[in-house]
Protein backbone atom coordinates (compact mmCIF):
# COMPACT_ATOMS: atom_id res chain seq x y z
CA UNK A 1 0.00 0.00 0.00
CA UNK A 2 2.70 2.52 0.89
CA UNK A 3 4.65 1.42 -2.18
CA UNK A 4 1.16 2.36 -4.20
CA UNK A 5 0.85 5.76 -2.34
CA UNK A 6 4.62 6.00 -3.28
CA UNK A 7 4.00 5.66 -6.96
CA UNK A 8 1.65 7.98 -7.19
CA UNK A 9 3.02 10.78 -5.24
CA UNK A 10 5.99 10.71 -8.06
CA UNK A 11 3.60 10.91 -10.40
CA UNK A 12 2.36 14.11 -9.61
CA UNK A 13 5.47 15.72 -9.30
CA UNK A 14 6.40 14.58 -12.79
CA UNK A 15 3.35 15.97 -13.74
CA UNK A 16 3.94 19.35 -12.87
CA UNK A 17 7.89 18.71 -14.56
CA UNK A 18 6.08 17.73 -17.99
CA UNK A 19 3.53 20.93 -17.34
CA UNK A 20 6.41 23.23 -16.91
CA UNK A 21 8.66 21.86 -19.79
CA UNK A 22 5.27 22.06 -22.28
CA UNK A 23 5.21 25.75 -20.87
CA UNK A 24 9.16 26.71 -21.79
CA UNK A 25 8.67 24.79 -25.39
CA UNK A 26 5.15 26.38 -26.25
CA UNK A 27 6.97 29.64 -25.10
CA UNK A 28 9.87 29.15 -27.39
CA UNK A 29 7.87 27.85 -29.94
CA UNK A 30 5.90 30.61 -30.39
CA UNK A 31 8.82 33.42 -29.88
CA UNK A 32 10.69 31.63 -32.75
CA UNK A 33 7.63 31.59 -34.83
CA UNK A 34 6.64 35.13 -33.90
CA UNK A 35 9.82 37.05 -33.63
CA UNK A 36 9.82 40.42 -35.67
CA UNK A 37 12.38 38.84 -38.32
CA UNK A 38 11.33 42.03 -40.96
CA UNK A 39 13.16 44.19 -38.21
CA UNK A 40 15.32 41.54 -37.98
CA UNK A 41 16.27 41.45 -41.68
CA UNK A 42 16.30 45.59 -41.99
CA UNK A 43 19.00 45.68 -39.08
CA UNK A 44 21.07 42.85 -41.30
CA UNK A 45 20.68 44.85 -44.54
CA UNK A 46 21.85 48.22 -43.13
CA UNK A 47 25.22 46.80 -40.69
CA UNK A 48 26.76 45.28 -43.56
CA UNK A 49 25.50 48.25 -46.08
CA UNK A 50 27.02 50.36 -43.26
CA UNK A 51 30.69 47.96 -43.27
CA UNK A 52 31.33 48.50 -46.89
CA UNK A 53 34.14 51.26 -47.64
CA UNK A 54 35.92 52.26 -50.54
CA UNK A 55 34.84 54.46 -53.45
CA UNK A 56 32.28 51.34 -55.06
CA UNK A 57 31.07 49.29 -51.75
CA UNK A 58 29.20 46.46 -52.37
CA UNK A 59 25.07 46.54 -51.65
CA UNK A 60 23.05 43.81 -50.15
CA UNK A 61 18.82 43.31 -50.49
CA UNK A 62 16.98 40.67 -48.99
CA UNK A 63 12.98 40.72 -50.14
CA UNK A 64 12.04 38.76 -47.62
CA UNK A 65 13.26 36.70 -43.99
CA UNK A 66 11.52 34.04 -42.15
CA UNK A 67 12.33 31.26 -39.34
CA UNK A 68 13.67 28.58 -40.53
CA UNK A 69 12.68 24.79 -40.02
CA UNK A 70 16.21 23.81 -39.32
CA UNK A 71 16.42 25.33 -35.07
CA UNK A 72 17.11 27.27 -34.76
CA UNK A 73 17.34 29.29 -38.05
CA UNK A 74 16.42 31.82 -40.68
CA UNK A 75 15.41 31.81 -44.40
CA UNK A 76 15.80 34.43 -46.56
CA UNK A 77 14.34 35.00 -49.81
CA UNK A 78 15.09 37.21 -53.11
CA UNK A 79 19.02 37.71 -51.89
CA UNK A 80 20.96 39.90 -54.24
CA UNK A 81 24.64 41.09 -53.79
CA UNK A 82 25.77 43.91 -55.76
CA UNK A 83 29.02 44.27 -57.00
CA UNK A 84 30.13 47.66 -56.31
CA UNK A 85 32.94 48.15 -58.86
CA UNK A 86 31.59 47.86 -62.45
CA UNK A 87 33.77 44.54 -63.69
CA UNK A 88 35.99 45.13 -66.67
CA UNK A 89 37.26 43.04 -68.52
CA UNK A 90 39.85 40.50 -66.94
CA UNK A 91 43.38 42.08 -69.54
CA UNK A 92 44.18 44.56 -71.63
CA UNK A 93 42.11 42.61 -74.25
CA UNK A 94 38.73 44.96 -74.77
CA UNK A 95 36.08 43.02 -74.69
CA UNK A 96 33.12 43.95 -77.12
CA UNK A 97 30.28 43.09 -79.02
CA UNK A 98 29.98 42.39 -83.01
CA UNK A 99 28.96 45.64 -85.14
CA UNK A 100 25.38 44.44 -85.70
CA UNK A 101 24.76 44.15 -82.51
CA UNK A 102 26.24 47.52 -81.40
CA UNK A 103 26.52 46.94 -77.24
CA UNK A 104 29.00 45.50 -75.10
CA UNK A 105 28.28 41.95 -73.32
CA UNK A 106 26.84 42.04 -69.82
CA UNK A 107 28.79 40.87 -67.76
CA UNK A 108 27.06 40.02 -64.08
CA UNK A 109 27.44 42.61 -61.80
CA UNK A 110 25.79 40.69 -58.75
CA UNK A 111 24.74 37.38 -56.90
CA UNK A 112 21.71 36.51 -56.60
CA UNK A 113 20.11 33.78 -54.58
CA UNK A 114 16.79 32.65 -54.74
CA UNK A 115 16.27 31.22 -50.91
CA UNK A 116 19.52 30.93 -48.52
CA UNK A 117 19.26 29.64 -44.91
CA UNK A 118 21.00 29.67 -41.54
CA UNK A 119 21.05 27.38 -39.30
CA UNK A 120 23.28 28.33 -35.61
CA UNK A 121 24.72 25.70 -33.68
CA UNK A 122 23.22 25.67 -30.02
CA UNK A 123 26.17 23.17 -28.63
CA UNK A 124 28.97 25.83 -30.03
CA UNK A 125 26.70 28.65 -28.59
CA UNK A 126 27.06 27.17 -24.97
CA UNK A 127 31.04 26.57 -25.45
CA UNK A 128 30.82 30.54 -26.87
CA UNK A 129 31.95 29.83 -29.85
CA UNK A 130 29.81 31.10 -32.76
CA UNK A 131 28.89 28.30 -35.54
CA UNK A 132 26.17 27.77 -38.28
CA UNK A 133 25.59 26.19 -41.29
CA UNK A 134 24.16 27.31 -44.66
CA UNK A 135 22.92 26.55 -47.86
CA UNK A 136 22.07 28.62 -51.16
CA UNK A 137 19.96 28.25 -54.28
CA UNK A 138 21.42 30.32 -56.08
CA UNK A 139 24.06 30.35 -59.51
CA UNK A 140 21.64 27.74 -61.15
CA UNK A 141 22.29 25.04 -58.79
CA UNK A 142 23.47 25.36 -54.83
CA UNK A 143 25.73 25.96 -52.58
CA UNK A 144 26.63 24.68 -48.95
CA UNK A 145 28.55 25.40 -45.94
CA UNK A 146 29.58 25.31 -42.35
CA UNK A 147 31.32 28.49 -40.81
CA UNK A 148 33.28 28.46 -37.70
CA UNK A 149 33.96 31.92 -35.89
CA UNK A 150 36.10 32.19 -33.03
CA UNK A 151 38.46 35.52 -31.37
CA UNK A 152 41.60 33.63 -32.65
CA UNK A 153 40.52 31.91 -35.61
CA UNK A 154 37.19 31.78 -38.48
CA UNK A 155 36.81 28.60 -40.58
CA UNK A 156 34.81 28.34 -43.78
CA UNK A 157 33.93 25.29 -45.89
CA UNK A 158 32.05 25.55 -48.97
CA UNK A 159 30.52 22.60 -51.45
CA UNK A 160 29.21 23.66 -54.77
CA UNK A 161 27.04 21.61 -56.82
CA UNK A 162 26.30 22.14 -60.36
CA UNK A 163 27.04 26.13 -60.05
CA UNK A 164 27.04 28.30 -63.25
CA UNK A 165 30.74 30.10 -63.10
CA UNK A 166 29.98 32.53 -65.18
CA UNK A 167 27.48 33.86 -63.42
CA UNK A 168 30.11 34.85 -60.33
CA UNK A 169 31.07 39.07 -61.17
CA UNK A 170 34.69 38.46 -60.01
CA UNK A 171 35.28 35.63 -62.40
CA UNK A 172 33.34 36.93 -65.17
CA UNK A 173 35.54 39.45 -64.78
CA UNK A 174 38.48 37.95 -64.72
CA UNK A 175 38.05 36.27 -67.90
CA UNK A 176 36.69 39.00 -69.60
CA UNK A 177 34.75 36.46 -72.17
CA UNK A 178 31.27 34.79 -71.68
CA UNK A 179 31.41 31.98 -70.04
CA UNK A 180 29.07 28.56 -69.61
CA UNK A 181 29.36 25.15 -67.96
CA UNK A 182 28.72 23.78 -64.81
CA UNK A 183 31.08 23.91 -61.58
CA UNK A 184 31.58 21.72 -58.47
CA UNK A 185 34.02 20.89 -56.01
CA UNK A 186 34.86 21.84 -52.53
CA UNK A 187 36.74 24.90 -50.68
CA UNK A 188 37.89 24.82 -47.12
CA UNK A 189 40.19 27.86 -45.56
CA UNK A 190 40.96 29.15 -41.92
CA UNK A 191 41.39 33.01 -41.58
CA UNK A 192 43.34 33.69 -38.69
CA UNK A 193 42.22 36.90 -36.99
CA UNK A 194 39.77 36.93 -40.06
CA UNK A 195 42.66 38.03 -41.95
CA UNK A 196 42.54 37.00 -45.75
CA UNK A 197 46.36 37.72 -45.94
CA UNK A 198 46.90 34.70 -43.70
CA UNK A 199 44.48 32.21 -45.11
CA UNK A 200 45.43 28.71 -44.91
CA UNK A 201 43.48 26.39 -46.95
CA UNK A 202 42.68 23.97 -50.12
CA UNK A 203 40.73 23.86 -53.57
CA UNK A 204 39.42 21.42 -55.42
CA UNK A 205 37.41 22.05 -58.22
CA UNK A 206 36.46 20.34 -61.40
CA UNK A 207 33.83 21.97 -64.07
CA UNK A 208 31.92 20.10 -67.17
CA UNK A 209 31.16 21.15 -70.09
CA UNK A 210 32.68 24.62 -70.11
CA UNK A 211 32.69 26.97 -72.91
CA UNK A 212 34.26 30.37 -74.01
CA UNK A 213 33.18 32.81 -76.03
CA UNK A 214 30.01 33.30 -77.62
CA UNK A 215 31.08 34.01 -81.46
CA UNK A 216 29.83 37.68 -80.72
CA UNK A 217 31.88 39.06 -77.82
CA UNK A 218 35.92 40.46 -79.67
CA UNK A 219 39.32 40.59 -78.60
CA UNK A 220 41.08 43.89 -78.85
CA UNK A 221 37.68 44.72 -81.07
CA UNK A 222 38.78 42.95 -83.70
CA UNK A 223 38.43 39.03 -83.14
CA UNK A 224 35.46 37.32 -82.36
CA UNK A 225 36.32 34.24 -82.07
CA UNK A 226 33.70 31.37 -82.21
CA UNK A 227 32.86 29.01 -79.17
CA UNK A 228 35.56 27.37 -77.65
CA UNK A 229 34.39 24.08 -75.75
CA UNK A 230 36.92 23.36 -72.92
CA UNK A 231 35.12 20.30 -72.13
CA UNK A 232 36.74 19.42 -68.60
CA UNK A 233 38.46 21.55 -66.29
CA UNK A 234 40.40 20.82 -62.97
CA UNK A 235 41.57 23.15 -60.74
CA UNK A 236 43.76 21.37 -57.36
CA UNK A 237 45.57 24.62 -55.15
CA UNK A 238 46.66 25.04 -51.56
CA UNK A 239 46.80 28.32 -49.73
CA UNK A 240 49.91 28.78 -47.11
CA UNK A 241 50.28 32.04 -45.38
CA UNK A 242 47.95 33.81 -47.33
CA UNK A 243 49.40 32.30 -50.74
CA UNK A 244 47.25 30.67 -53.20
CA UNK A 245 49.64 28.03 -55.33
CA UNK A 246 48.17 26.33 -57.96
CA UNK A 247 48.73 22.59 -58.01
CA UNK A 248 46.96 21.27 -61.03
CA UNK A 249 44.84 23.58 -63.69
CA UNK A 250 44.48 21.98 -66.54
CA UNK A 251 41.57 21.65 -68.93
CA UNK A 252 41.61 19.82 -72.09
CA UNK A 253 38.79 19.76 -74.38
CA UNK A 254 37.22 18.98 -77.97
CA UNK A 255 38.93 22.71 -79.25
CA UNK A 256 41.75 23.64 -77.03
CA UNK A 257 43.91 22.08 -74.64
CA UNK A 258 44.79 24.68 -71.77
CA UNK A 259 47.19 24.77 -68.52
CA UNK A 260 47.77 27.39 -65.98
CA UNK A 261 50.62 27.17 -63.31
CA UNK A 262 51.88 30.00 -60.80
CA UNK A 263 49.32 31.42 -57.73
CA UNK A 264 47.65 34.41 -56.12
CA UNK A 265 48.62 36.58 -52.90
CA UNK A 266 45.51 36.97 -51.37
CA UNK A 267 44.52 40.50 -50.21
CA UNK A 268 41.70 41.67 -47.71
CA UNK A 269 39.16 41.94 -51.07
CA UNK A 270 39.26 38.79 -53.29
CA UNK A 271 39.70 41.04 -55.88
CA UNK A 272 42.27 42.89 -55.16
CA UNK A 273 44.45 39.61 -54.99
CA UNK A 274 47.52 39.62 -56.73
CA UNK A 275 48.20 37.18 -59.87
CA UNK A 276 51.63 35.61 -60.76
CA UNK A 277 50.28 33.13 -63.49
CA UNK A 278 51.60 31.78 -66.40
CA UNK A 279 49.14 30.78 -69.08
CA UNK A 280 49.73 28.27 -72.17
CA UNK A 281 47.22 27.03 -74.73
CA UNK A 282 46.63 25.63 -77.73
CA UNK A 283 43.94 24.78 -80.42
CA UNK A 284 42.88 21.76 -82.23
CA UNK A 285 43.68 22.08 -85.76
CA UNK A 286 39.83 20.74 -86.40
CA UNK A 287 38.90 24.30 -84.81
CA UNK A 288 41.38 26.55 -86.31
CA UNK A 289 40.25 25.26 -89.77
CA UNK A 290 36.46 24.52 -88.89
CA UNK A 291 35.43 27.45 -91.37
CA UNK A 292 36.60 30.52 -93.58
CA UNK A 293 36.46 33.09 -90.38
CA UNK A 294 38.66 30.81 -88.46
CA UNK A 295 41.00 30.11 -91.30
CA UNK A 296 41.54 33.97 -91.28
CA UNK A 297 42.09 34.15 -87.81
CA UNK A 298 45.04 31.70 -87.73
CA UNK A 299 46.01 31.43 -91.30
CA UNK A 300 46.25 28.70 -93.50
CA UNK A 301 48.43 25.74 -92.23
CA UNK A 302 51.21 25.83 -94.59
CA UNK A 303 50.70 29.56 -95.06
CA UNK A 304 54.21 31.48 -93.59
CA UNK A 305 51.78 34.64 -93.60
CA UNK A 306 50.30 34.71 -89.67
CA UNK A 307 46.64 34.64 -89.06
CA UNK A 308 44.92 37.68 -87.64
CA UNK A 309 44.95 36.00 -84.27
CA UNK A 310 48.51 36.32 -84.18
CA UNK A 311 49.07 39.93 -85.63
CA UNK A 312 46.74 41.32 -82.81
CA UNK A 313 48.28 39.40 -79.87
CA UNK A 314 51.55 39.45 -80.85
CA UNK A 315 52.15 42.26 -77.70
CA UNK A 316 50.63 39.68 -74.97
CA UNK A 317 51.06 36.58 -76.76
CA UNK A 318 54.16 34.32 -77.35
CA UNK A 319 54.05 31.93 -79.98
CA UNK A 320 55.75 28.85 -79.69
CA UNK A 321 57.16 26.02 -82.22
CA UNK A 322 54.42 23.82 -81.61
CA UNK A 323 51.52 26.18 -82.53
CA UNK A 324 50.72 26.77 -78.90
CA UNK A 325 50.50 30.22 -77.02
CA UNK A 326 52.19 31.34 -73.61
CA UNK A 327 51.67 34.50 -71.83
CA UNK A 328 52.09 35.89 -68.09
CA UNK A 329 49.36 37.08 -65.80
CA UNK A 330 49.67 39.36 -63.04
CA UNK A 331 48.32 42.45 -61.33
CA UNK A 332 45.08 42.44 -59.69
CA UNK A 333 43.15 39.30 -60.28
CA UNK A 334 39.84 40.75 -61.45
CA UNK A 335 42.22 43.37 -64.02
CA UNK A 336 44.51 40.77 -65.17
CA UNK A 337 47.23 42.14 -67.64
CA UNK A 338 49.11 40.16 -70.40
CA UNK A 339 52.41 40.03 -71.41
CA UNK A 340 54.19 37.59 -73.09
CA UNK A 341 56.95 34.81 -71.87
CA UNK A 342 60.58 36.16 -72.06
CA UNK A 343 62.76 33.53 -73.24
CA UNK A 344 60.35 31.46 -75.25
CA UNK A 345 61.23 29.86 -78.50
CA UNK A 346 59.05 31.70 -80.99
CA UNK A 347 58.19 30.25 -84.48
CA UNK A 348 60.65 30.80 -86.70
CA UNK A 349 63.46 30.22 -84.43
CA UNK A 350 64.99 30.47 -80.97
CA UNK A 351 65.87 33.62 -79.09
CA UNK A 352 69.31 34.88 -80.18
CA UNK A 353 72.25 35.00 -77.47
CA UNK A 354 72.26 39.08 -77.01
CA UNK A 355 68.16 38.85 -77.31
CA UNK A 356 68.57 36.36 -74.34
CA UNK A 357 70.63 38.78 -72.34
CA UNK A 358 68.95 41.98 -72.56
CA UNK A 359 66.11 39.78 -71.23
CA UNK A 360 67.57 38.55 -68.37
CA UNK A 361 68.73 42.08 -67.18
CA UNK A 362 64.93 42.99 -67.92
CA UNK A 363 63.56 40.98 -66.11
CA UNK A 364 65.98 41.37 -63.43
CA UNK A 365 65.04 44.72 -62.88
CA UNK A 366 61.29 44.32 -63.06
CA UNK A 367 60.18 41.38 -61.76
CA UNK A 368 56.33 40.03 -61.90
CA UNK A 369 55.79 40.45 -58.27
CA UNK A 370 56.77 44.68 -59.01
CA UNK A 371 54.79 44.38 -61.85
CA UNK A 372 52.02 43.44 -59.59
CA UNK A 373 52.39 45.42 -56.89
CA UNK A 374 52.39 48.28 -59.79
CA UNK A 375 49.51 47.36 -60.54
CA UNK A 376 47.89 47.63 -57.48
CA UNK A 377 48.13 51.23 -57.20
CA UNK A 378 44.87 51.80 -59.21
CA UNK A 379 42.85 49.73 -56.57
CA UNK A 380 40.48 52.04 -54.26
CA UNK A 381 41.66 51.59 -50.58
CA UNK A 382 40.30 49.30 -48.20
Amino acid sequence: MKWREFDLTRLKRLRYVGYGLAYVFTFVLFAYLSFPYERLKQYAVARYNASQVGTSPDRLEIESLSWSWRFPGIVAKGVRLTVGSEPKPATDITVEASAEDGAKPVLPQRLEAQEVYVSLSTFALLRGVRAASFGAETLGGYISGWARDSDALRRLELQLDGIHPGEIPQLAAAIGLPLAGRLSGHIAVDLPENNLMKAEGTVELAAEDLVIGDGKAKIQGAIALPELHMGAFTLKAGITAGRLKIDECVAQGRDVDLALTGGLRLRKRLEGSLAELELKFSFSDKYKTQSDLTKALFGQPESKVPGLFDTVTGSMLTKQEDGSYATRLYGPFTRLKPKPLLGVQKSGGTTSGSARKRTSRSSRRKSGAAEAEEATEELPEE
